[in-house]
């Protein structure tokens, strides 16, 4: 929303509101990336009735826009000020290296195609849940349908989710659901030796890769040589930040 535009009967102070509620919600949205309606429904109910008041707030003073639909609401800055800070002092879900691009895209492609699978839709209560070996073996089939035998190896991407899922738990795109041994006669892909079961969490619906495609990303692996333990890690960068957030379609 413009900051110039006002809302009809909204309040850009939010004074005439419960301001036990205004507080803990003000500084809810701007904790972490994510306000869940399962974080705290009461008051995930109370910013749903009184949404155009927080919009016009954050709006009006700092510039922000505030989404809120029945699962998730999130306050988007767009754009930096303090033109000192360097990118590695801001703390923002930011993606660089290459592999982290291709695992991160490759999951939101992935939980499409669990949601279509399923039959199940974004406003279903239930989050959709996975297996980490059964991720990983989609990034192998879809690198080795991409790129056939340029593919990097299986232990490349299992390594890449490593890095990457952390990133992901801590900004709660994904969260851990539990943990446990495979068994000795099970084969797993990039020789894991445990299933890991994630769950999605609605801030995934948030980021679609409607600019930066996969295939775009995997002619990144075709133009620069294969990755193997010896590449330096500068030479596998490439600039994400940017792309991600202009691929932060909210539907």
């Amino acid at each position: 929303m413009p900051t110039d535009q006002f809302i009809e009967g909204a309040d850009r102070s939010l004074g005439h509101m419960n301001i036990h509620n205004v507080r803990a919600l003000l500084n809810i949205l701007i904790e972490s990336p994510f306000f869940y309606n399962t974080d705290d429904p009461d008051l995930f109910g109370y910013l749903r009735v009184n949404q155009d008041d927080f919009e016009q707030f954050f709006s009006h003073y700092f510039g922000w826009e505030l989404y809120v639909d029945r699962q998730v609401a999130r306050v988007i800055k767009p754009q930096q000020h303090n033109d000192a800070l360097r990118p590695s002092q801001r703390d923002l879900f930011d993606l660089t290296r290459r592999d982290e691009c291709t695992v991160f895209m490759l999951l939101i492609e992935y939980y499409e195609k669990l949601m279509r699978d399923l039959n199940i839709s974004y406003d279903d209560d239930r989050n959709v849940r996975f297996l980490l070996a059964d991720f990983v073996q989609y990034c192998i089939d879809r690198c080795v349908e991409e790129l056939g035998d340029d593919h990097p190896m299986d232990r490349v991407i299992l390594d890449s989710c490593r890095t990457v899922f952390p990133k992901l738990i801590r900004y709660r795109f994904i969260e851990q659901v539990e943990k446990e041994d495979a068994a000795r006669d099970e084969t797993l892909p990039a020789g894991m030796r445990e299933h890991v079961m994630y769950e999605f969490l609605p801030g995934i619906h948030c980021y679609r890769p409607d600019i930066l495609t996969f295939k775009e990303v995997m002619k990144l692996y075709t133009d620069s040589r294969p990755v193997t333990e010896e590449t330096d890690d500068d030479e596998d960068d490439i600039p994400f930040t940017a792309t991600a957030s202009d691929a932060a379609a909210i539907e």
